[in-house]
């Protein structure tokens, strides 16, 4: 076989497999960097859900201690947020806002107290139905973070 054929085979034999390692690289950084990003999207969005329903949660929490439940009305942005928390969070997320919400009937269901009241027999466990839920939250999102 002549050399030149041989040398331009080689030539052409290695800018192939350059151009098909700089492809497979380039592909397989585009396809890191989407799932970054679809991972913070979803982190993004579970915290904005979280902070939804702490904020929620905490109005209702403080209107529970020196208001009765009149009507279950107050209640309807809470469970909507719940509805929402099934459809992206974890198991162990959902059942502490489930617990939340029952620890939030049930203060209603106390009798009311007064502002005095709650200074003078400070609970802190007791006055904050959100602590487990916030801190499966804060794991959950830590969690998800270090899969980034």
């Amino acid at each position: 076989m002549d050399t030149h054929i041989i040398t331009a085979l080689a030539a052409t034999g290695g800018s192939v497999i350059v151009a098909a390692a700089t492809v497979g690289a380039t592909w397989i950084n585009q396809h890191k960097q989407t799932v970054r990003e679809l991972i913070q999207a979803r982190l993004r969005e579970r915290e904005s859900l979280y902070g939804e329903f702490i904020t929620e949660a905490s109005r209702l929490a403080v209107d529970a201690v020196s208001h009765s439940l009149e009507t279950l009305e107050k209640l309807v942005i809470l469970y909507g947020i719940i509805g929402r928390i099934r459809l992206v969070a974890s198991e162990d997320v959902l059942n502490q806002a489930e617990f939340c919400c029952q620890r939030i009937v049930k203060l209603y269901a106390t009798p009311n107290i007064t502002v005095e009241q709650i200074g003078e027999s400070f609970d802190p466990n007791e006055l904050d139905p959100l602590k487990p839920f916030s801190a499966t939250c804060r794991a959950e999102l830590m969690r998800i973070a270090g899969s980034l």
